[in-house]
């Protein structure tokens, strides 16, 4: 039977949302506070979810410890406490760190979860109770 299998983890960052191809008061009028020059943060929350066949033996579908040490090593621990502007290429949007976060984890996750069935399906990223964005991944991991 496949089952899908989340796990959330939290971290803290700091932005601003400013695009430099526009003005300082176009960037004001499209993200208001976002935009104060001097950043703001977030409590981040980062859930991902795996796709996979319940061992009949453990009753487990996906090594936790291996799916921990994944999203510490590649998502957490390189954007905790740091200013998502200096750490990003696209401005730090909400959508532009789920679409980071996704390329990152497909790209480690073949090699995390060798020889198991865990396929990475989707991960989903609260910036606030309110602003949440999903990411549906391709089958490519």
């Amino acid at each position: 039977m496949t089952v899908h299998l989340s796990r959330r983890y939290g971290f803290f960052a700091s932005h601003r949302l400013h695009e430099p191809s526009l003005t300082d008061a176009e960037n004001r009028a499209l993200y208001g506070k976002c935009n104060n020059p001097f950043g703001h943060g977030h409590n981040y929350e980062v859930e991902v979810t795996a796709k996979a066949q319940v061992d009949p033996v453990t009753g487990r579908s996906v090594d936790l410890r291996v799916l921990d040490q994944l999203c510490e090593t590649v998502l957490l621990a390189p954007y905790r406490y740091k200013n998502l502007n200096l750490e990003m290429r696209d401005n730090p949007t909400t959508e532009n760190l789920a679409l980071l976060f996704d390329i990152l984890l497909r790209r480690a996750w073949g090699p995390a979860f060798a020889g198991q069935s865990a396929k990475l399906e989707r991960i989903r990223i609260w910036e606030t109770e309110r602003n949440i964005c999903d990411i549906e991944t391709k089958d490519e991991a």
